[in-house]
């Protein structure tokens, strides 16, 4: 009746589980505002309407509510909410997400040997959206709310972090954030393996706008001792910057990040353009060592897509092992030089490890990650 999805496997959890991540990756979300006579202003009488909607595009389907009670905007705007903190939680717990802040949320997952595992999120918030006001030696200065929550695959909330900030920048920092955006990070500490929703809400103080954004992750069981990757962290650089740093820098994704004064090419928006140098930084956990070299034995590949179809393909290439091994955990990186007439559009990165002293079950892992390259 609310046009969700049952899903119930007794046999298989995940893939009753993949099932429901798979379903949010790609929708359209349409709302809808009934006109006047959809309730009786004189009576405040609420009637139950009912509700179908169509598509008429093949491999579409549309899922909505059985229909809805009419209710006024007067009714609506009674209990309304002006505390900080209520207004964070109500933009966190609506199906539709807050536009007063824009917002883009990049999440990763990795693990550290001695803290376990975590999501690493990062928080592209829009400029032009928080609220500046002058200070008397020149700078600018704004406060931001901010909440992160995190779901487990049973809808119960396992982590919650609420915070405030006063954000200070003068002269060319100033401009940048306005003209790129603020980039803002947080880490997560996720206890058990399994599939989560992270909800991020960002209030400005001072304009009481709020905006927030969400994604789904899969922390995976690395007691298992199968092959797995972390999230892939990607940058672009210009060309002249790129030569000043290296291709392995990853550490834990949260450290993987490059440097750029672009947030718009960083890790968070990957909004790339023609000719950048594009970086990337991931890790490797779980590769099997060999009993008589005490090496792995890994080989790496990546491959680029557009809007779905595969425009590269590298060679498979062994994994050169160098001092910053952990055990069986390896750091991984490249660079890859985008051609100066890329088409613009939508690109999707995939990396490739294949572990040869593993089982032939559990030999090949891989992660991927979207990007974007612009004019």
């Amino acid at each position: 009746m609310t046009g969700g999805l049952a899903i119930h496997d007794s046999n298989d959890l995940n893939k009753g589980i993949g099932r429901a991540l798979d379903d949010q990756k790609g929708y359209y979300l349409i709302g809808y505002r009934p006109d006047e006579s959809t309730f009786d202003p004189k009576t405040g009488r609420r009637s139950f309407h009912h509700l179908t909607v169509k598509v008429k595009r093949p491999g579409l389907h549309a899922r909505f509510r059985s229909g809805f009670y009419g209710i006024s905007d007067r009714e609506e705007s009674v209990p309304a909410r002006h505390a900080p903190e209520d207004q964070l939680f109500t933009a966190l717990a609506s199906p539709f997400g807050a536009d007063g802040v824009h917002l883009r949320l990049t999440s990763l997952y990795g693990d550290d040997r001695s803290a376990g595992s975590y999501m690493y999120s990062m928080i592209l918030i829009d400029g032009h959206d928080l609220s500046f006001k002058d200070e008397p030696d020149g700078s600018h200065s704004a406060s931001i709310d901010v909440v992160a929550l995190t779901l487990s695959d049973d809808g119960s909330a396992i982590n919650r972090i609420v915070r405030t900030h006063t954000i200070r920048a003068a002269g060319d920092t100033y401009q940048n954030i306005l003209q790129n955006g603020l980039l803002y990070s947080i880490n997560v500490p996720v206890k058990k393996p399994g599939a989560y929703q992270l909800r991020i809400a960002v209030r400005d103080a001072a304009s009481k706008r709020v905006g927030s954004a969400s994604q789904f992750i899969e922390i995976p069981d690395l007691s298992k001792g199968h092959l797995t990757l972390s999230g892939i962290v990607m940058s672009g650089t210009d060309p002249a910057k790129a030569a000043k740093s290296s291709a392995n820098t990853a550490g834990d994704p949260a450290q993987g990040v490059n440097d750029t004064s672009d947030p718009q090419a960083g890790p968070a928006a990957r909004r790339l353009h023609r000719g950048m140098e594009l970086h990337y930084n991931y890790n490797i956990y779980n590769a099997q060592i060999d009993g008589a070299t005490h090496l792995p034995k890994l080989q790496t590949q990546i491959r680029l897509f557009q809007e779905g179809r595969q425009i590269y393909a590298g060679k498979l290439t062994p994994f050169e092992v160098d001092r910053q091994a952990d055990g069986n955990r390896f750091r991984a990186g490249g660079r890859i030089k985008l051609s100066a007439n890329a088409s613009p559009g939508e690109y999707v990165l995939q990396v490739i490890v294949t572990d040869a002293l593993a089982k032939e079950k559990h030999r090949t892992a891989t992660q991927w990650i979207n990007f974007e390259i612009v004019n």
